[in-house]
Parts: C-alpha cells; structure tokens; sequence
C-alpha cells in the first residue's frame, strides 16, 4: 500500500498507549487487487510454458543440426538428447548461443531477422528468469509490477503494453525458429 504521508486526516488518530497514536489511513483492497494479481500470475505462467517451448524447439534444431534428420531408433541420437540437449548441464543460454551460431555460420537468416532473433531470444530468457525467480507486487499507484535481478535490479511494469510486447515477441521467434527448422530440413534432405 502507498500512503501518502503528506495527506493524513490527523483527526482520527487513536490512543496506542505509552504516548504513541496510531493514525487510519485506509484498507488495502485484495477484492479490487486479487483479480488483478491473478491474470498477472496467470500470464507469467504462460511466459514461464511459452519458454520452455522455445527451449524446445532449439533444442529440435540443435538435434537436426548434430544429428540428422530421424531415420530410425539410435541409441547415439538417445544419449545425446537426454545427456546434453535436455540436462541441467547444458542451459538455455547455452542453447541460445549455440543456435545463433549455426544459424550465422550456416547463413539461415537474413541480417535483420538474425539480430532480432538473438533479442527475441535473450528478452525470452530474461522474461523467464524475471517470473521463475522474481517477486510479483502491487501497487495502488504503480499497479501490478514484478521486480527481479538480472545484472542489478530490474522492474517490469505488468500492463496491457508490456503483455503486448511480450506477445509478439513470442510470435516472432517462434516463426524465426520454425524457418531455421524447415532450412535444416530442406538441407539434410
């Protein structure tokens, strides 16, 4: 709750004892906050699901990249999968940069396409961080906000902008993706 200290009514102050006074200064309303709090969380969880299925399609590229395309069961293709592409020990930001460098060497996008796909995708890591790791809060001034650490501490404004953004920027890189994908494809065919 934000109170703004310059404007108490000093005329409804309450005797608290030992020559201390308490002063109303409102109720906080979780009827009017609650739903708010709830679609934010709501959203981050789809950020959180939008993430990993990104995550996932990288990892798709990096299999088809080192791989090749799925002809048949190989245990090779089963261990790497499971022992680098999906363990802890490989991190998104690994996956990240080693896509960037396939699709830059490989030339599988154009220039323009290429730097917003390397935004989209650290934005996507940050955004994730921010609602895995971070603290949601309300304020009756600010309205609903997450504060989280990258590099130093940050803040996200929840509003309708920000979700916009958050959108599109989805959008894009999974189209990005799923063109690095079908060149992969088309080159292995």
């Amino acid at each position: 709750m934000t109170i703004d200290t310059h404007n108490i009514d000093m005329s409804k102050t309450v005797d608290l004892g030992d020559g201390r006074i308490g002063v109303h200064v409102g109720t906080m309303s979780s009827i009017e906050v609650a739903p708010i709090m709830e679609v934010a969380r709501k959203n981050g969880g789809h950020i959180l699901y939008a993430a990993t299925s990104i995550e996932q399609q990288l990892e798709g590229i990096l299999m088809l990249y080192f791989m090749g395309p799925f002809i048949k069961h190989d245990d090779r293709r089963q261990v790497f999968e499971m022992e680098i592409l999906q363990s802890s020990s490989m991190s998104y930001s690994a996956k990240k940069e080693l896509v960037l460098k396939i699709v830059s060497d490989n030339n599988l996008l154009d220039g323009e396409v290429k730097n917003q796909l390397q935004t989209q995708l650290k934005k996507i890591m940050e955004w994730r961080n921010a609602f895995a790791h971070g603290k949601m809060q309300y304020d009756n001034i600010a309205g609903c906000f997450i504060k989280h650490y990258s590099g130093r501490q940050q803040k996200l404004d929840l509003n309708d902008g920000y979700w916009e953004k958050v959108e599109q920027n989805f959008k894009e890189c999974n189209a990005s993706l799923k063109e690095v994908l079908d060149k992969l494809v088309c080159r292995a065919q």
